[in-house]
């Protein structure tokens, strides 16, 4: 019996935003508000597709609590909707001084499944927006320009966690958390005072010594890379801004210090051959990170690769990811790697499997894996499916 109903769903689930308003409407008076990457992303195609009554495009706290107060709708900003017939479609909302925002409120601690250890950990986020532009990935709703948290205003947040459910473990869920080298530095004398356990993501450009050692001595227990591939080619098509030698320098310098690293990879890029696997598989064979990850590529809406496939020589069927609600775009799948939705320009699907095939056999061959943090990461070849385009 609410008066406002939110939905927030990335593309890959973007169906609940379907199925979940379809039932509201049928069953509620309230009104319905979309948000999150999906619908900033794919406004329009939202709002034609479902039955929702606003979308909120970008940081949503603002303009949700201007609705639900009552303030004029044309002056919401973010705020899109139908009007006499014709979608009003506003630029996406921006959120600029981070601490003024509440700290999200988390209902059922035992509903979170993620650990370092035995220990529950809690997710945080300490800044939004990336300012790197990979081909392959949507930040509209994050933005490219990057807004900070205060170090004060998140030990507070720690803090209040602490003292509501005695946790000091967290997974730093930041693009790249360390972006600023001061601010790093600031972070880690405060969780170092705490006691605290974390772990976060971070680019390999971005690894070097004199952090990660500042980083393990504050409590740091391992990171995660989006390495992506060995090859230098492959990478540039990627727009990555690395390399071979300055991916293998990140992996081997937290090697040197023994710190554990998760390393990310994916399958079907731009230009990519047996030749290329073979760069990337002599990578990880060379590096023996702790963790590696698979996941077939998926250019997701938003994202430079989803607006000019042609550029990137990807084929793949908008149409058909629309009618689907974007199913495809889960990078992880039945099969653990996803599925093959998306073909390269002068290559087979029936190759590109084979390839996947022979990848993930030489990947688990140089480099077998015990475990992947939280949950194991089984990757099931034979269930990959091939979608048609």
């Amino acid at each position: 019996d609410a008066d406002f109903y939110g939905i927030s769903a990335t593309s890959s689930v973007s169906r609940w935003i379907y199925e979940i308003a379809k039932y509201l409407k049928e069953n509620t008076a309230g009104k319905i508000v979309a948000g999150g990457a999906h619908p900033t992303s794919m406004t329009r195609q939202t709002l034609e597709d479902t039955v929702v009554d606003y979308i909120i495009r970008g940081d949503g706290e603002e303009p949700m609590y201007q609705l639900v107060s009552g303030v004029d709708l044309d002056k919401i900003p973010g705020l899109c909707y139908w009007k006499d017939g014709k979608i009003v479609e506003k630029e996406r909302h921006y959120h600029k001084n981070l601490d003024e925002l509440p700290f999200p409120t988390r209902l059922d601690i035992n509903k979170y499944h993620r650990y370092i250890g035995e220990e529950t950990a809690l997710h945080l986020i300490t800044l939004r927006g990336c300012p790197y532009n990979c081909s392959f990935c949507d930040k509209t709703s994050v933005g490219r320009g990057v807004r900070f948290s205060s170090v004060e205003n998140v030990m507070a947040e720690i803090d209040s966690i602490n003292r509501q459910h005695g946790l000091r473990c967290f997974v730093i869920c930041d693009e790249i958390f360390p972006l600023k080298k001061k601010r790093t530095q600031q972070f880690c004398e405060e969780f170092k005072k705490r006691n605290l356990k974390w772990r976060c993501w971070c680019r390999a450009d971005l690894i070097n010594e004199e952090s990660l050692e500042m980083m393990k001595d504050a409590g740091l227990v391992s990171i995660q890379i989006g390495i992506e591939s060995g090859d230098d080619g492959v990478l540039k098509s990627l727009n990555k801004s690395s390399t071979y030698e300055i991916n293998k320098n990140a992996l081997l310098t937290c090697k040197k210090i023994g710190m554990p690293i998760r390393c990310n990879l994916m399958f079907g890029n731009p230009g990519e051959t047996k030749e290329t696997l073979d760069n990337t598989i002599k990578l990880i064979e060379e590096a023996q990170p702790e963790e590696w990850t698979l996941s077939i590529l998926v250019p997701v809406p938003g994202s430079d690769m989803w607006i000019n496939p042609e550029k990137y020589g990807l084929i793949f069927d908008k149409t058909m990811a629309r009618r689907n609600h974007y199913l495809m775009t889960n990078r992880w799948a039945d099969s653990g790697v996803g599925d093959i939705w998306t073909s390269l320009k002068g290559v087979s699907n029936e190759e590109l499997k084979s390839n996947l095939e022979y990848f993930v056999k030489e990947l688990e061959r140089v480099c077998p894996r015990d475990s992947v943090q939280d949950n194991v990461q089984h990757i099931h070849i034979d269930k990959v499916r091939i979608m048609g385009n």
